[in-house]
């Protein structure tokens, strides 16, 4: 059978605009900044919603060093682009991320609220150590902080 379908280019745009109003409007400020960032030969575009539940971290997604072998299993450096978006308009959901040096990074993605990875590497401590080299990144988990969220997760990879 033959393929019908050729990668592309991922484009991310992110656009942030404030206005601050002064009590003299020729005083209001305003900021305004957008940027783009292009993931070019994107073979692969994994686009789930995910029900969690509150009770224990759900694996969604492992990494490693040779070729996809089963659902939610990713060559790591094919891996351009992940994207976490909290779909819940309340409650916030933990992205636990767990290197294959036995570190384990855990960050709060607010209600209504996205995290980007755009590389799997991490590094983390919970001494105060100075860094000192990056780990592979090797298992990623999510879980509802407080009560049951739904969550996007999209992976993008280049094969």
């Amino acid at each position: 059978m033959a393929t019908r379908i050729t990668g592309g280019t991922l484009t991310v745009t992110i656009t942030e605009a404030l206005t601050m109003t002064h009590a003299t409007s020729a005083d209001n400020r305003s900021h305004s900044q957008t940027m783009t960032k292009t993931f070019g030969s994107i073979d692969n575009l994994e686009k789930r919603v995910l029900n969690l539940p509150n009770t224990n971290q759900v694996e969604v997604a492992s990494f490693g060093s040779t070729a996809a072998t089963g659902l939610a299993v990713y060559k790591r450096s094919s891996v351009a682009y992940i994207r976490i978006t909290n779909l819940d308009d309340t409650n916030g959901v933990a992205v636990i991320i767990e290197s294959t040096g036995a570190d384990t990074v855990a960050l709060l993605v607010d209600a209504d609220s996205t995290l980007m990875l755009t590389d799997t590497q991490v590094e983390a401590f919970t001494d105060g150590s100075a860094f000192s080299a990056w780990s592979d990144i090797h298992h990623l988990f999510l879980k509802a902080a407080a009560a049951n969220v739904q969550v996007e997760l999209v992976i993008a990879t280049t094969e």
